[in-house]
């Protein structure tokens, strides 16, 4: 439960106390001019005949009424998640990896086709969130916006291609700059984004800029692509064995997956980083334990997902003035010989 205005929560005690002392201060006034008038406690005729255990159950009630009364005021909200509201997905960017270490055939039937087919898959349990696209290689580009279109983003993903990347390299920090300064110009409050790669970075500004972002509320998740032994980068996704991709010096070019440098990207930001696995196991762990509790934490943060229960303290508060009105206190009087005037009758 949370309320929709905890100042006024707040005040309820003090306003109880408050009436609690008016009330006492009150009654001692009402009994000094009681005492002036009759000419003091020992007169019999100069008791009004309350019952006192009335009084104190009048002035409970009153008290009670207040304190509900601010109780309702403060606009008390229960939880309970509306799953039919459009903007109850979590909004985080997919960010992958389309240089051309991501062709290597480490893991079956090589990294690119396994990451895209387990990329379909996660986006296929999307729900309500909204996705957006990444591709990185030596430079960064927004393919597609934060949507809830989740056909228009699978087909976005299929048509990526590393092979038609011109940036030679691979920058995780561009890719991390790009995500950041969309979630910041669109004004989004919830930033997350989903870097999927073999983790091999050529700027080396990697982490100065995770921690700059990560001080603009941005985490980033990572999902490791690859293995740590490696394989060698193919020239092209049709190459024959044996055609690798060769360096300045002419020695070919073998891919290995970067542990280190995920893991400490997702530290810097407060991410987690999982590995991919044969069929995407990576990502159903990243739903899993990071993004759903974050939604579960995002849900209960919007007003949207609260019902007013406002009715129940202010039923309270009207039922207490009721019951003083029923009560009728100040009206009751407790029946009592006056020896005094009966004696002076008699003589």
């Amino acid at each position: 439960m949370k309320f929709g205005h905890p100042l006024l929560l707040a005040a309820a005690p003090l306003a109880g106390l408050l009436v609690g002392l008016l009330l006492f201060l009150a009654r001692r006034r009402r009994d000094r001019l009681v005492r002036q008038f009759a000419g003091g406690p020992g007169r019999a005729w100069a008791d009004p005949g309350h019952d006192k255990s009335r009084l104190f159950l009048d002035a409970g009630l009153l008290i009670l009424s207040v304190i509900a009364l601010f109780v309702a005021l403060a606009r008390p909200l229960v939880f309970q998640k509306n799953e039919q509201a459009e903007l109850q997905g979590l909004p985080y960017i997919l960010a992958i990896d389309a240089s051309r270490s991501m062709l290597a055939a480490d893991i079956r039937p090589n990294r690119w086709i396994a990451t895209t087919n387990a990329i379909d898959r996660f986006l296929d349990s999307a729900g309500n969130d909204r996705v957006g696209i990444i591709s990185f290689a030596g430079v960064a580009y927004l393919n597609a916006p934060l949507s809830f279109d989740m056909t228009a983003i699978r087909t976005t993903v299929r048509y990526l291609d590393p092979e038609l990347m011109n940036d030679a390299g691979s920058s995780l920090a561009s890719a991390v700059e790009r995500a950041g300064r969309y979630f910041v110009s669109n004004n989004i409050p919830q930033r997350v984004v989903i870097l999927i790669s073999d983790g091999e970075d050529l700027d080396g500004n990697l982490i100065p800029t995770a921690r700059r972002w990560a001080r603009e509320r941005l985490k980033v998740c990572a999902i490791g692509v690859g293995t740590t032994t490696g394989a060698k980068v193919p020239l092209n996704r049709y190459a024959p064995n044996g055609g690798a991709a060769r360096n300045t010096f002419g020695q070919e070019v073998v891919s290995r997956l970067n542990e280190s440098n995920l893991q400490r990207l997702t530290a810097a930001t407060g991410g987690k980083y999982y590995r991919l696995g044969e069929n995407g196991e990576g990502l159903r762990r990243l739903r899993e334990e990071f993004l759903k509790p974050l939604a579960e934490t995002a849900a209960r943060e919007d007003l949207q997902n609260y019902k007013d229960w406002f009715q129940i303290p202010l039923a309270v508060a009207i039922a207490a003035l009721l019951a003083r009105i029923l009560l009728a206190a100040d009206r009751s009087r407790r029946s009592q010989p006056l020896p005094a005037i009966g004696a002076s009758l008699q003589r």
